[in-house]
Formats: C-alpha cells, structure tokens, sequence
C-alpha cells in the first residue's frame, strides 16, 4: 500500500508540475484590457465633468463618446442605473442599451479587426447622473487613433421638444423616459445635416419665466439659472460646478424656448414684459458663457402657443440688438403657417414624433447655414 500512495503523491506532484509551467491564463478566461476614462484615444461631446480622471461624469441629454478600437467586443465601465443609452457600431444601426450593474456589454462577436463605436445618451439630465469608468476590450486589444474631430459645433437650448420627449413609442403609463431618444431630436438631426457635433441643454417642463408645473409666482430652477452649470440640478441652492466653455467650445446656440411658459393659462401666463425681460435674460447668460459666439433664437414649436410666442422672442431679440449686442438672430418657425401638421405629433399637439423631428431639422438646416456662412 505504501508504494501505491508514494506512485499516486508523485502523479500528483507531476500533475502539478505541469499547470505551473502553462502560461498564465492558460485553460481560463482571457485578460482584458481597460481603456481609463482619460485616454488620449477618446473623444467626449457635449458636457462632461472630467475634474476625476478615473469617473467621467454627465448629466445632460445627447452627450456622447467616440472611440475606435480592435477586437471583437466592448463593454462600457459605468454606473447608470435609470438611463437609456443607444451604441452604433461600425455606423450601424443604434441599439437600445440599459446599463447594467458596474459594466454593460456594447458588442460583442464582432469579427476581428478595428470597429467604430458611437455611443449617445437618450435621456435627459433629470433622469440621473452617468458615473462613466471606462471601457473594457478583448486580451489584445487595444484603441486606435481616432477620427480627426469636425471644425463645426452646435449647442441647443430647450425643453422637453429639443430633448426628444415621446419621440420613440407611444406613452403607455409611467414609459416617459422609455420613448425618449435626444439623438433622434432635431436639433442632432440638423447638427448631422450640417456636418457639425453638437451639445444638448434641454430639461422637459422647463420655461424661460415659468416652469410647467410652477406655482406663481415661479421660484424654481429656469433655463438662465441651469444654463451655466455642467450637471443638471433642480435646486438653485448648494455647489454646482460651473460649465467652461473651451471644454466644448461652440460656434453657435440655437434657443428654442416659451411652450413651457403659456402652457398652464389657467394657473398663469407671463405678461408680455415678465416673457421678453426672461429671454432677454437667457441670451445674455448664453452670451457670457459663449463670449463672441452666435446666438439663434426660433419661435416655440407648437402652433397651438400662437402668435404672441413668435412676437415675444422676436421682441427680446430686437432688446439685446438695439442694445449693441450683435450676432443675435430670429427665425420664424410657424408663419405663414404651422410647420408641423398633427400627424407629426405624439397625439397631443405639442411634442413632436421623429417625423416631426425630421421636418423641423430640415426647415432650419439652410437658415442656419445661411447665418453660420456654411453654405
């Protein structure tokens, strides 16, 4: 017996042996490899708080990341519990993505080589905070250089129309956020159409003097307040990182704002003088945050606001130029008549369908070319 427990404790030894002198990860899964938040091989559009080089973080709508990169999968690194966020790759169709847990699979079984990713989010600001860690390749795997950067960037400034509210199904129930795509708006639309990146400041609900669901008079966070902070916030209280401009520098901000405003008659509508000192307000924040940049204001969307909309943004246009501030424009959206028909909307007048989306993209495509010098 002894003899047999000496021949079996070196058939063990030998054994041993030879898994120590596999190479390490032999007979297991592959290492990865982590691309940091910071690597030189990323490029971030739109506003991104980048002071922590291990946590990008973002709370805004339409913000994206690019990246090119070998393999045959990616996986995103990041905290992101109630957004929705949409991947192309290899400018392939978008897919609907949830993340998951501390990491999201974007792709897999890929076929080798070097891919493209475009990587959007849906949702807007208020639906949380994007904790953003990195990426996750293949063992071996590595990013490239990226594409050179476009020499045009746009920045849109609105409410639940430019963030893209209901512009993806139909609401059923509690699925707001769920039909929701701020890539698909037109304000990414036109940017596309013009060849520019683009920035997205948009909020549902929000007005220039009075909010959706204010009481009057309005005490709560309005477009000029949120306007010049990175993240998004309700409260005009606590410490709000300021946005600097030469993170994302823009050649123009297109405003579109007021349906908010004379939404809720019953409760109160803005007075011609409450409306046109708010907006004049706005463009003067959006100007020195954006000194020497173009400002475009258009009239609210939905024909429904009437006439007085257009003749109030045009009328705080007409202030701030009669006060020497220049390369501040108007453009008319419903006149001589509605833009929109009311197939285009999402059953209820106000917040367009893709459709609807398209149709806007397309009417200010050559009106903002013409005041850019892009034609």
């Amino acid at each position: 017996m002894r003899g047999k427990k000496l021949f079996a404790a070196s058939l063990l030894m030998g054994i041993g042996a030879v898994f120590d002198a596999c190479p390490v990860g032999a007979g297991h899964a592959e290492a990865a490899v982590m691309v940091a938040p910071n690597d030189a091989h990323l490029q971030y559009f739109g506003r991104w708080d980048k002071s922590n080089a291990q946590e990008y973080q973002c709370a805004q709508g339409a913000v994206y990341i690019k990246a090119n990169f070998t393999g045959t999968s990616i996986k995103a690194k990041m905290r992101d519990p109630n957004d929705k966020w949409r991947v192309s790759i290899d400018g392939g169709a978008f897919q609907k993505i949830k993340p998951r847990g501390n990491e999201t699979v974007l792709a897999e079984n890929l076929k080798p080589g070097t891919h493209k990713l475009l990587f959007v989010r849906s949702t807007e600001g208020y639906m949380g905070t994007t904790q953003f860690r990195g990426f996750e390749l293949d063992d071996g795997a590595r990013l490239e250089a990226p594409d050179p950067l476009k020499t045009r960037r746009l920045e849109f400034v609105g409410d639940s129309i430019t963030a893209g509210a209901k512009n993806d199904g139909e609401l059923k129930g509690e699925n707001y956020n769920d039909i929701e795509d701020n890539d698909q708006a037109y304000g990414p639309r036109v940017s596309r159409m013009l060849d520019a990146d683009y920035s997205i400041v948009a909020k549902s609900g929000e007005g220039v003097v009075h909010n959706w669901a204010d009481p009057w008079p309005s005490n709560q966070v309005h477009t000029a307040d949120r306007y010049v902070w990175t993240m998004y916030s309700d409260r005009k209280e606590g410490s709000h990182l300021h946005w600097d401009a030469k993170q994302f520098p823009v050649d123009a901000t297109i405003v579109a704002m007021g349906t908010n405003d004379f939404s809720k008659p019953a409760k109160h509508s803005p007075t011609k003088e409450e409306f046109v000192a708010g907006y004049v307000n706005l463009i003067k924040t959006i100007r020195a945050v954006n000194p020497g940049k173009k400002i475009i204001c258009t009239e609210p969307v939905p024909n429904w606001v009437g006439k007085r909309g257009r003749v109030w943004v045009r009328a705080a246009v007409d202030q701030v130029t009669a006060e020497g501030m220049k390369d501040v424009y108007f453009i008319a959206i419903n006149d001589p008549q509605p833009l929109l028909a009311e197939r285009d909307y999402a059953h209820d007048s106000t917040h367009p369908l893709q459709t609807g989306h398209q149709k806007i993209a397309a009417y200010l495509k050559d009106k903002i070319a013409a005041i850019m010098g892009w034609n």
